[in-house]
Order: C-alpha cells, then structure tokens, then sequence
C-alpha cells in the first residue's frame, strides 16, 4: 500500500507545509488540485521526510492513539508476562523429563521383548527384565508372591509393565532363569510338535 501511495503522491508531497524535502508547490498547482491529494499528508513524517515502510506508517498513525501507560501498569505487564513466560518454561521443562524417562522407560521395557524368537531368550535378558519388572509384578492376579497393586498404582501404569506377565511362572512364583522362560513360552509348540511327529505318526 505505501508504495503504491508513494507513487500517486510523489508530485504532490510538495502542497504540504509539513514537506521539508521540497519547497512547497501550493501557489503553482493551486489549493484545489493540492486539496485532492490530502490524503497523501499520511506518507509524511514528524521530521518533514518521507514515510518508507508500513511499519513507520502504522507507528505515526496509530501509535499515538495508544492510551499512555503508566510506569506501574507497565511494571504490573512486565510481572505478568514473566510468570507467564515462566509458567510455560516450566511446563515446556517437565514435559521435557517426562518425555525423556518415557524413552528410558521404552528402552528399558524392550529389553524384555523376545516376540517368538526363541533364540532371544537369553540369562541376560531374564535379569534385566528381572530389574525393570520387579517392582510392578505385583499389578497382575497370577502373581501369588504379593498381594495385587493394580488398585493403587492404577491401570495405565500397570499397562505399560504389560511384557514383564511373562517373568510369572503357572504357580505364580517367578521365572529366574531362561530355561524356565523358554520352557514357559515355547515348550507348549515343542510338545505339539512331537505329539506329531513321535513315536506311533505316520511320516
């Protein structure tokens, strides 16, 4: 807009008293032809030059319009826009650690992951599932070594320890090597295996 303003008011700039830039043209162009053109008064500034940009435009009509503000109103905007400020830091930082031992949490979890790759039942991963798992065994009703936590550390919770229900023998006890783990999880395919393929079947 200020340039397109610019380039009608150029050769008029000069009807205006306030226009140092130019001796004024008034007399020569006349009252009414300078009349026409009063809008273009807008595009100058307090100093006599020029408006350049939409941004000195906008402060020279509109910001004098602005109610003044006092020094305690300001300081009062300055407080609250800090705690505000400070209030999102702080949100902005929890969720931050929050989602950080959410990843930890992930990454711990998965250790206990072994899908039906048999291969992947290792000692190594029995203890470590052992480390992550040991304190939510209890949100699990076949789990007889303790009385059952679900109530108090709520559902979600013990939702997420989902994986570490393998660590529970049929008695209720706990697995603690990976023989047992294997033969808890895959010893049910190999007997159905040699069901079939045993003495007495048909090859």
């Amino acid at each position: 807009m200020v340039t397109k303003c610019h380039n009608v008011c150029r050769s008029r700039l000069c009807c205006f008293d306030s226009y140092k830039l130019q001796g004024s043209c008034r007399a020569t162009v006349g009252e009414d032809e300078c009349e026409l053109y009063s809008l273009c008064e807008q595009l100058i500034n307090e100093n006599g030059g020029e408006v350049k940009t939409f941004i000195e435009l906008d402060l020279k009509e509109f910001d004098s319009d602005r109610p003044e503000i006092s020094t305690s109103e300001q300081m009062i905007e300055k407080d609250v826009f800090d705690a505000v400020s400070l209030e999102s830091l702080i949100i902005c930082v929890i969720a931050a650690i929050q989602f950080i031992h959410l990843l930890d949490f992930c990454s711990s979890i998965l250790q206990c992951y072994f899908g039906n790759d048999e291969s992947r039942v290792t000692q190594e991963l029995v203890t470590k599932c052992h480390n992550v798992c040991r304190s939510r065994l209890c949100c699990f009703d076949s789990f007889k070594l303790e009385s059952s936590c679900r109530a108090t550390v709520g559902e979600d919770e013990c939702e997420l320890y989902s994986l570490c229900e393998q660590l529970i023998t049929a008695d209720g006890d706990v697995v603690k090597t990976f023989i047992e783990l294997d033969l808890k999880e895959f010893d049910d395919d190999t007997s159905n295996s040699n069901s079939v393929s045993g003495p007495g079947s048909n090859n």
